[in-house]
């Protein structure tokens, strides 16, 4: 009788893996379009394979890049070892991997969205029975997966043999810092897309898709570490939504921020992520009417 409990579990192992089919057939049911989506996001990742050549050039310019910042962090420190609460290594590392995520997070020169809506051809996207914005969201994604894994991994692990810089040792960490590069990237998106649209009613948008990255790559910690800004400065440029793209995750790595104030970093990142998909949601309508309204 003392053996009867063992197999009842078991059973009901089986019954739950039997029944996981069932729990995908409800989520696609519910969830028609997320298939699709899915989709999407996976031939955007195989479509960014065949670009070989143009990563390979962009990850040796980053590496290049990477270092000539690391010998001018090097320099700096020659006068004082602690910066803000940042020693020579802390800083090398926030150069490093900051380098490593621009193009997860932000990809310069990302007119894909503006070019469609300048040659028309985004009446097509927007005539296909999908949702427009989660339609270009999951090629970012996907996008977003390959530079991850063979642009970013690439470049720290490069800054790691150069400089010998390390990688954190708890778990935490490690969780943390997926958690807020995941938010930094469907960030990202959604900002790209806020700015691209405005082709919809500008004839030369590409001045603004340049101001708003260079914008987005100063309050976001690409040209100098936000710890080291002015402390009144710090605190207005942490307020916006760009510090949420390369600053956060990269301080979650370092180990900088942690306990409630991680909370609290997480709560204002998810935020804006919520307030820019909202707004470009919102802005995706209107485009979508004045369209109709011009074409027919």
């Amino acid at each position: 009788m003392r053996g009867h409990p063992a197999p009842r579990q078991e059973g009901s192992a089986l019954l739950h893996l039997l029944h996981y089919p069932l729990h995908l057939n409800l989520i696609q049911e519910r969830y028609p379009m997320l298939r699709f989506y899915c989709e999407v996001a996976r031939v955007a990742f195989r479509r960014q394979l065949t670009y070989r050549w143009a990563n390979l050039a962009g990850m040796v310019t980053n590496t290049f890049w990477g270092v000539i910042m690391s010998y001018v962090v090097i320099a700096l420190y020659q006068a004082r070892p602690v910066v803000a609460g940042f020693n020579l290594v802390d800083t090398l590392r926030y150069t490093w991997l900051v380098q490593a995520s621009i193009m997860v997070v932000l990809p310069f020169s990302w007119l894909d969205l503006m070019m469609t809506i300048r040659t028309g051809d985004v009446v097509t996207d927007l005539s296909k029975p999908f949702d427009f914005y989660w339609y270009w969201f999951s090629r970012e994604i996907g996008r977003s997966s390959y530079f991850l894994l063979f642009r970013a991994l690439p470049i720290y692990v490069a800054g790691m043999l150069i400089f010998r810089l390390g990688v954190p040792t708890a778990w935490s960490e490690w969780l943390f810092f997926c958690v807020t590069l995941l938010l930094a990237a469907m960030l990202g998106i959604a900002f790209r897309f806020l700015y691209s649209i405005a082709a919809f009613w500008l004839l030369e948008a590409r001045a603004v898709s340049g101001l708003a990255v260079n914008i987005a790559l100063f309050c976001g910690g690409s040209f100098i570490p936000l710890p080291f800004l002015p402390p009144q400065v710090r605190s207005a440029v942490e307020w916006l939504p760009f510090s949420g793209l390369l600053n956060l995750p990269t301080q979650v790595f370092l180990g900088k921020i942690s306990g409630g104030a991680l909370w609290f970093e997480i709560g204002r990142q998810m935020g804006w992520l919520m307030l820019l998909t909202a707004f470009a949601l919102w802005l995706t309508s209107m485009a979508t009417r004045r369209v109709v309204a011009q074409g027919g």
